[in-house]
């Protein structure tokens, strides 16, 4: 009796985990009341009790990003950085490009880490050809809450923000990977998808989810 039902709390973790899918990507678009156009990247999913561990192996398709940095980093004149949290001003944090892997950029949401793949530790322009970023406080799971409407849950993963009205500016094109796992696991799940900005239509782009695997951490 004892194996059958460890047996069957073994089946039903593995069917969740299995059932856990990453749905793609999607872009919503608003104009920020600085006049810049603010885009937020969201990943998708279609299970609830999931939590999101990073993101990595960026890559620009095509054209570029353009994104706009309104932090610490360029009141002293540099480009500045895609670190969210202490680096930007609460007043200014609505006018500047960052990435999280919490989905926040307030204080209770600064414990996300940049990898080596930034170039100059994340002081530039645009997002680097495989950079990523991860969850730097493991401690805190960074719980994917309910919300979108591709897949029912999501995460928001980045901020790109654009100068101006830039409905008219060229087209850029990006694939991201990433992962995470079931609540109470240990077991990675991996997915990969696109998004494009300016989203079709300023408002919008459903990502395309790629390959999902899973391995043991």
């Amino acid at each position: 009796m004892t194996r059958f039902v460890l047996a069957t709390v073994v089946a039903s973790t593995l069917a969740s985990a299995a059932s856990a899918s990453f749905t793609g990507y999607s872009v919503e678009r608003v104009l920020t009341a600085g006049g810049n156009s603010r885009y937020s990247v969201y990943a998708n999913f279609n299970a609830s009790n999931l939590v999101f561990l990073n993101a990595f192996s960026f890559v620009n398709v095509s054209g570029t990003m353009n994104a706009r940095h309104q932090d610490f980093f360029t009141a002293d004149g540099l480009v500045g950085t895609w670190t969210a949290g202490t680096s930007v001003s609460a007043a200014d944090r609505g006018e500047d490009s960052w990435v999280t892997a919490s989905g926040l950029a307030t204080s209770s949401g600064w414990g996300t880490a940049l990898d080596p793949g930034f170039t100059a530790g994340g002081e530039v322009g645009d997002i680097n050809n495989g950079a990523g970023w991860y969850d730097a406080t493991p401690g805190t799971a960074n719980a994917i809450g309910a919300g979108g409407t591709q897949g029912g849950f999501r995460m928001l993963i980045a901020q790109i923000v654009r100068s101006g009205d830039d409905s008219a500016q060229a087209v850029s094109n990006h694939s991201l990977q990433l992962s995470w796992k079931v609540a109470g696991t240990t077991t990675a799940i991996f997915g990969n998808g696109s998004f494009t900005i300016p989203a079709p239509g300023a408002m919008a782009l459903l990502g395309l989810a790629g390959l999902t695997g899973r391995r043991r951490r």
